[in-house]
């Protein structure tokens, strides 16, 4: 989990490399009021073992194939968009964490699907999360 930058008590983390459930978990275990953004191409279980971290999150963004199958599952537990591709999922996530009246806010790339949808892998991913954040009027990059 990379700390990519604020704006304002937004955090921003990129979990890129959390390409299943198991390795979501861990993310959405270390943080509260979370702005999920999720998906790519689904792997066998989706998102169903991570229902004990649905209270964390605040909403969820949703991209890639896995979608509408996430979308299912989240249904009536936890708000969600379907964003379609990253860019869009900042933005929004950006929007309503900034709106949030939560000590600290995060926005959340942890997608827990492969990222062969729409990246070559998921350091690629990464870094156009990376590149979306750094390039928000107002945010400052996190010195790690």
């Amino acid at each position: 989990m990379e700390q990519v930058a604020r704006a304002g008590q937004v955090l921003f983390v990129n979990d890129s490399k959390a390409t299943n459930a198991d390795s979501t978990a861990k993310a959405l275990a270390s943080f509260n009021d979370i702005y999920w953004i999720a998906g790519g191409k689904p792997k066998t279980g989706g998102i169903v073992s991570l229902a004990e971290f649905f209270p964390r999150i605040r909403k969820a963004y949703l991209i890639g194939e896995a979608a509408k199958e996430f979308a299912q599952t989240l249904e009536g537990k936890v708000p969600f968009e379907i964003s379609g591709v990253l860019s869009a999922a900042v933005a929004s996530a950006v929007r309503d964490a900034g709106a949030a009246k939560v000590k600290e806010p995060v926005v959340l790339l942890s997608p827990a699907c492969a990222s062969f949808d729409q990246y070559r892998n998921f350091e690629v991913r990464g870094k156009a999360f990376t590149d979306v954040v750094l390039a928000i009027p107002g945010v400052t990059a996190t010195v790690l």
